[in-house]
């Protein structure tokens, strides 16, 4: 028993693994080109970073240097931007208006009556939807002085970020130029007017004095031929008439001028108690000066001879008068009565009467033609013409 107690365990054997020396040379080839392959890698990366890294400074400072005022908006507020910007709004530096809502550097309402802010968010909203957005602005330098300016938006999409590029160009000399030229505009326009409405008024003074004159005339014949003279110059003198009211003096409203010209005519010859209907159908057709004092002429001559010739005394008649729009420019004027007609044609009775002469050196300038049409009763003219 003693000697059982007395008895210790033997001690553990270490024992040792040997690895073959050819498994061991694999290991360390494997793992000496693995750390070879890393070295690479680290190496290109480190080229690439240095790559990045020059680009990034180059383009900074392209972004700093630049005479264009450069920002940057994100989330609706500006989170950089380039001493132009600095520059352009008097501030001291960047930091100052960084932060910002685009409305906190912009008045409280923009020329068009809307809130600045209100503005702002739906100009970014236009660019984030459709990638680039061009506008005008008012923005407010740090004096507090109002300057407008061209803005341009570009968005970019960057990692799950919307960045907006946003370009100013300063508009305020731009402005000053068209300021000045549409001042001289204006004082052209008020110039021209004037000069209508002088011709309108040495017209109507001519127009007068032939009626005068017709009153005083026994000769029935050439009193009449006085007062076909009248009904022409107040004719020219009514489309001098509209281009002085008129707000754009580059077209006249021929339809307004028709049916004033036309009605006073009627008047004019038949009086006030006539049994003439004019039926007019001139729909949006406009004509500068060059056409409508020709057409006019034009007007005149043939319904004052459908008013002496077609619908003689106090009879009943119709007067009708119609303008529409062909193709290549073209117009087309269905114009004449429904009076007792004629059976000469057009052509052979051009030469017979001054009014007829004149029709045709009309119809001439306007580089058209003209043809009597067919019908069952009364004389209707179809007369074909550019815009001059």
């Amino acid at each position: 028993m003693k000697n059982l107690i007395n008895d210790k365990s033997p001690k553990a054997v270490k024992k040792t693994i040997v690895i073959p020396k050819n498994v061991t040379s694999k290991r360390m080839d494997i793992l000496n080109k693995k750390v070879l392959k890393l070295e690479q890698e680290n190496k290109i990366l480190k080229k690439q970073t240095q790559i990045l890294d020059e680009r990034e400074s180059k383009y900074h400072s392209l972004f700093e240097m630049s005479t264009n005022a450069i920002l940057v908006i994100e989330n609706q507020k500006f989170i950089d931007c380039n001493r132009a910007v600095v520059k352009m709004l008097g501030y001291k530096n960047k930091k100052e208006l960084l932060n910002t809502h685009p409305s906190e550097l912009s008045p409280q309402k923009q020329p068009d009556g809307r809130y600045s802010f209100e503005k702002a968010e739906e100009m970014i909203a236009l660019a984030i939807k459709n990638g680039i957005h061009h506008f005008e602005w008012i923005h407010t330098k740090a004096n507090g002085e109002d300057f407008p300016v061209e803005v341009l938006l570009g968005a970019l999409r960057y990692k799950g970020r919307i960045l907006l590029n946003t370009i100013w160009k300063e508009l305020t000399e731009k402005k000053k130029a068209e300021s000045v030229i549409l001042k001289s505009i204006r004082e052209k326009e008020i110039l021209i007017k004037e000069l209508h409405h002088r011709v309108k008024n040495n017209l109507q003074i001519v127009s007068s004095l032939l009626n005068l004159q017709s009153e005083n005339i026994k000769n029935e014949e050439l009193k009449q031929i006085l007062l076909q003279s009248k009904y022409r110059i107040e004719s020219m003198a009514k489309i001098h008439e509209m281009v002085y009211k008129t707000q754009d003096m580059s077209k006249i409203n021929f339809a307004e001028y028709v049916h004033e010209f036309a009605s006073a005519l009627i008047f004019a010859i038949k009086g006030l108690t006539n049994n003439i209907k004019l039926k007019i159908s001139i729909k949006d057709v406009y004509f500068t000066i060059n056409t409508a004092i020709p057409l006019g002429l034009l007007i005149n001559e043939i319904i004052t001879n459908s008013l002496k010739h077609g619908i003689k005394e106090n009879k009943k008649g119709e007067i009708v008068i119609n303008i529409i729009e062909k193709e290549n420019e073209n117009m087309q004027m269905l114009i004449g009565d429904n009076g007792i007609g004629y059976k000469n044609d057009f052509k052979a009775r051009n030469y017979s009467s001054l009014g007829f002469q004149i029709m045709s050196g009309i119809v001439d300038q306007l580089k058209g033609n003209v043809k009597k049409e067919k019908s069952p009763r009364g004389t209707y003219y179809a007369i074909t013409f550019k815009r001059v």
